[in-house]
């Protein structure tokens, strides 16, 4: 029967699914390794040494990086609203990025979440967190002072078999294999000088076998080498010691899944696009190029003939035969021509091909953003078509809320990782509350703007003041969602509620004041002015018509009447007095000329 080591084991689903990860990850990279893994020769015509040369100049697409770039920036520019309150100091330290960060590295929460698991989880489509803490022998106090829980992230490559708990049981694995790589140090001085001084001298792999020990229920971790033999942590060395035994019920490793990559369906579009580039790079720099054509008398020519002369001038050597003519071109050179034929050209290869396939590579560049962003949109369970810009981006949306949340589920798993570390009292553990944002939008700010003025426009077109503040909310949140924090957000939406009025409009609120629907008070608190500004207005305004009227009055002379078409309508006591006299001063009816009675533009 044959031997299983522990370091060949593989998870059915690892087994499936390596090849896949192997083509996304390239996808990603890029660099000299894609381009060595994928392109391919145009055909068996092409020498080895042409098509190292081809190779050695061929650019390099990565517009697969720039699309999972973009979603992560997306869901990344809002991790600055994440609430995360309480949990113990060395926490809250650790997230803000102090005394080490979350990985010892300096590193805060939303750095180490949202750049290395976010990206790599958007590639890959799973990745494994591991909560770990340092070791102490002693385990007294002092030992343990300063001692705190970190966290580190491990590839799905690296993730190499898992068995999942049962329902009933507290932990979420039972047992799980990892493989991690480390660094062999060696001590260049020696150890007879008793000076210790570290440095590399390569890498090593070494597996770690973390799992829960059905007779105490507690999770063990043992470390193996290459063969499969236990070793101590510490120096790699071959050790019997027994398993590392953790005061911990649970495994504190969490696997974050979308259930597949974002570059599924577009890492062939990437390989299109490198071997359509290096073979249009290569036909541009040896093929696109003008050459010399002249016309000629096929009977005239030929071997057969006496024309040709040795390097002295003299006649060919035996006096027969010939050499075909070698032309000579350049700017101070001349041809001659026969009469009746064409003159000698110049003429360039045909640029169709190329250009066709320009157009096809930016097809394919097109094409990888657009099902990068529906892989986002599918990942809510619900296909997405792309018939419809305006449903692509409520999906797109909803894909990273989806996303979003996974991200909230493996940060609330952390959290409670990190507090049973501290504390191994479950009734004593200061495990924090942590809340994501509910929507991430991808909206630009001219399209925010269209959306709240139609908002708008509605608004004051449905009646009912409960549905008119709750309108002005989604005005708000359509306009300053994602720009500012949440807290900031529930502000405004609490000063919409407690407003004693439902809109802002200047003109609406002009001409309720015209015909006298509302006072100047709320008039004045509706347009944002202070509660008592309106006052001071009024004795500007009254002011102003008083100088006006006096000064019309002065210029009508005495028994003139004072009214709207003089300047001061509020004495008028009719208030379309003045539209009616500006009506008739234009009437041409009774004239004997249509010409419109009106000044021309102001000098």
């Amino acid at each position: 029967m044959k031997t299983i080591t522990l370091n060949s084991l593989r998870h059915p689903e690892y087994v499936y699914s390596v090849q896949d990860w192997e083509l996304w990850r390239y996808t990603y990279e890029g660099g000299d390794e894609f381009v060595n893994k994928y392109l391919q020769r145009f055909t068996n015509r092409e020498t080895t040494d042409d098509f190292n040369n081809r190779r050695s100049i061929t650019p390099i697409p990565t517009f697969a990086k720039a699309a999972i770039n973009d979603v992560r920036n997306s869901i990344y520019q809002r991790m600055t609203d994440v609430t995360r309150r309480g949990g113990s100091f060395n926490y809250q330290q650790a997230i803000a990025g102090k005394d080490g960060g979350v990985n010892l590295q300096g590193a805060g929460m939303n750095a180490f979440l949202g750049f290395d698991v976010l990206t790599e989880l958007l590639i890959m489509g799973k990745v494994g967190v591991y909560v770990d803490n340092p070791v102490i022998p002693g385990g007294t106090l002092a030992d343990t002072l300063g001692v705190r829980p970190y966290m580190y992230m491990y590839q799905i490559e690296d993730i190499l078999s898992w068995t999942r708990s049962k329902p009933n049981e507290q932990s979420e694995f039972q047992a799980i294999l990892l493989r991690d790589r480390v660094i062999n140090y060696t001590n260049p001085l020696g150890h007879d000088l008793g000076v210790d001084v570290k440095l590399p001298q390569g890498d090593l792999e070494r597996y770690r076998l973390v799992f829960i020990n059905p007779k105490t229920g507690l999770v063990n971790v043992q470390f193996y080498n290459k063969d499969s033999q236990p070793i101590d942590p510490e120096t790699n060395d071959v050790s019997l010691a027994p398993p590392i035994e953790l005061n911990l019920t649970k495994i504190p490793f969490v696997l974050l899944d979308i259930k597949g990559s974002l570059l599924k369906d577009v890492c062939k579009h990437q390989i299109a696009l490198l071997n359509l580039c290096s073979s249009d790079v290569a036909y541009a720099l040896k093929s696109n190029f003008p050459f010399y054509v002249e016309q000629q008398d096929n009977r005239a020519v030929g071997a057969h003939l006496k024309v040709g002369t040795n390097a002295e001038n003299t006649a060919s050597e035996g006096g027969q035969g010939g050499k075909q003519n070698e032309v000579q071109l350049g700017v101070t050179q001349g041809r001659a021509y026969g009469i009746g034929m064409e003159r000698p050209a110049f003429i360039s290869p045909p640029s169709e091909p190329l250009e066709a396939s320009i157009r096809l590579q930016e097809k394919l560049e097109d094409d990888i953003r657009k099902l990068v962003n529906l892989a986002v949109a599918n990942k809510t369970g619900k296909p997405i078509s792309g018939e419809s810009k305006e449903m692509d981006n409520q999906g797109l949306e909803a894909g990273l809320s989806f996303i979003g949340l996974i991200l909230e589920t493996a940060e609330r798993k952390i959290a409670q990782y990190w507090a049973s570390y501290e504390n191994k009292n479950t009734n004593n553990r200061e495990v924090p509350i942590i809340k994501y944002p509910n929507r991430y939008s991808l909206k630009k700010d001219e399209e925010r703007i269209e959306e709240s003025d139609k908002l708008s426009k509605l608004m004051n077109k449905i009646p009912g003041n409960k549905i008119k503040r709750e309108l002005s909310k989604i005005i708000v949140a359509t306009l300053l969602d994602g720009k500012i924090s949440v807290e900031e957000l529930e502000k405004i939406n609490r000063e919409i509620d407690l407003a004693p009025y439902t809109t802002s409009d200047l003109e609406t609120i002009s001409a309720a004041l015209e015909n006298g629907l509302v006072s100047e008070q709320v008039a004045s608190q509706a347009l944002g002015f202070n509660a008592g500004e309106y006052l001071k207005a009024r004795e500007d305004h009254l002011a102003r018509i008083t100088r006006i009227a006096m000064s019309q009055a002065k210029n009508a002379g005495a028994g003139a009447e004072v009214n709207q078409a003089r300047g001061v309508p509020d004495f008028s006591s009719d208030p379309k007095e003045g539209k009616e006299e500006k009506k008739e001063s234009v009437d041409t009816t009774l004239e004997d000329t249509t010409k419109k009675r009106v000044r021309g533009e102001g000098k």
